[in-house]
């Protein structure tokens, strides 16, 4: 088994952008900025490059970058949404991009310019990071702290802990990891200086018990925080938890890896782990269960070049799919569980069953005999079907409008969007639901043409040796 020290040493060396990369990622950057000074110039606008090529954090062949055009204060919001989308598009056919209109907090663009991937958001710019009038507004002070803070050596260690994260399904901030974020990474390399001594710390976590704050500024109540597992307290803003957009799920899995990094240290934490589909397909045969899937439309703006970002379709996806699994339920059907998946294109609903087909017949339990009225109007309801009494109460019998799951989910979704919304189906989802959708089989989804789909699946199946306390 090889040592720790050798195992990091390796992969750093394969994590870390060469010289030419780096050559040229400056390259590219030095050319946006001087188009965006050209063209913020006469509405007297500032600018600030953001992301972890600015701390030399960055992984190799991560070709991305993002840059805030920043307005000032008194500036409405309505102006910075139009004037910030004009300046952005304006950059990127300027330098002969391609891009659309994202929506988040606000409407940002999202582009890519000669190979690489930039986010132009407009923000405003605010004295501290505690008077911010949108949350884009913090990442300016974030990245101030940093370059004061991250020591220059420990640049090495932040990169081995996104990798790790990485490889791990933990990395990201969004809705749709629940995981940590490049900034907390970089924030717990200050707190542990490195990686090492941060996977032995972290193999002593346990969930609600982990209160970081850097620089000491937090003043209220940690009773505030009850719920989450890990709290990082923002050093450019107190009241907020850096770690608050990490699942319960993703820190028992991030504590469970780094305790079997340093049993058996291994290169393997750091590489994605590939799916043998057969292996994949036979596991899930085995369960005895119906597991399925729903695919439609990612959702998105009519005009096609508006595009709504993770954070909202991510949300709107997983509350869909609470919403179907109370429908089956509510017909006796009983799910074992759900998750849900979004690409560019497509977003898919996974369910699986352990009741997926019943009997044509039901029963339905009515009133007291002894409660006369309500008789009356339960035999006139059911009398061209089997009725009798068991215990004090009638019973009648009736027939299913639906005895497979899958009849019962073709038969709920194929609806007009309204009255979708009307039944509990998130908004955008209902929109495209509406359009169309087509049910997935295991074999479907196990051969689907996006693998990240079916590392998806992969993670819902999969086993974990979770250790804890």
């Amino acid at each position: 088994m090889p040592h720790i020290d050798i195992v990091l040493q390796s992969v750093l060396k394969k994590i870390t952008p060469p010289e030419t990369e780096q050559a040229q990622m400056k390259k590219v950057i030095d050319k946006v900025l001087q188009t965006t000074d050209k063209i913020i110039k006469p509405h007297k606008l500032g600018r600030v490059l953001a992301g972890s090529f600015t701390r030399n954090t960055w992984l190799a062949h991560k070709k991305e970058f993002d840059l805030f055009i920043q307005f000032p204060e008194d500036t409405t919001r309505e102006k910075l949404e139009s004037l910030g989308l004009e300046v952005g598009k304006k950059i990127v056919s300027s330098l002969k991009g391609k891009w659309i209109t994202a929506y988040a907090e606000h409407p940002y663009v999202r582009s890519e310019i000669g190979g690489y991937d930039v986010d132009i958001v407009p923000c405003y710019k605010v004295k501290s990071a505690e008077q911010i009038k949108s949350a884009v507004d913090r990442t300016p002070f974030h990245n101030e702290y940093l370059a004061k803070n991250l020591k220059k050596n420990q640049s090495a260690e932040a990169r081995l802990l996104k990798q790790f994260c990485k490889a791990n399904g933990v990395y990201g901030s969004d809705l749709k990891t629940q995981g940590f974020s490049g900034y907390l990474c970089e924030l717990l390399t200050i707190k542990y200086s490195t990686f090492k001594n941060l996977v032995s710390e972290v193999s002593k976590w346990l969930p609600g018990q982990v209160f970081i704050d850097l620089e000491g500024k937090y003043s209220g109540d940690k009773k505030e925080f009850y719920g989450q597992p890990l709290v990082v307290i923002d050093p450019v803003d107190p009241k907020r938890n850096v770690a608050a957009a990490l699942s319960p799920g993703r820190f028992v899995k991030f504590v469970t890896v780094c305790r079997q990094l340093l049993s058996k240290p291994s290169e393997n934490f750091f590489v994605a782990a590939s799916v043998n589909t057969k292996g994949l397909a036979s596991k899930i045969s085995k369960r005895g269960t119906l597991f399925f899937g729903i695919k439609f439309s990612r959702p998105e703006e009519s005009d096609g070049k508006q595009v709504i970002v993770e954070d909202i379709v991510y949300p709107q996806l997983r509350k869909t799919a609470r919403r179907l699994v109370d429908i089956l339920q509510e017909n006796d059907f009983v799910c074992q569980g759900s998750d849900v998946w979004c690409s560019e294109k497509d977003c898919v609903i996974l369910l699986e069953l352990s009741v997926w087909n019943l009997p044509n017949v039901r029963s339905v339990v009515g009133p007291p005999i002894f409660s006369i009225k309500h008789s009356e109007e339960f035999l006139k309801k059911y009398k061209h079907g089997r009725v009798w009494v068991e215990g004090d109460k009638w019973i009648a019998e009736v027939k299913r409008d639906f005895i497979s799951a899958q009849e019962k989910v073709k038969g709920a979704l194929s609806q007009k969007a309204e009255t979708l919304k009307s039944r509990g189906i998130a908004t955008h989802m209902a929109d495209s639901i509406s359009k169309g959708f087509k049910l997935l089989s295991t074999k479907e989804l196990v051969n689907y043409k996006d693998k990240d789909l079916l590392r998806a699946v992969k993670e819902y199946f999969e086993h974990e040796d979770f250790v804890f306390g």
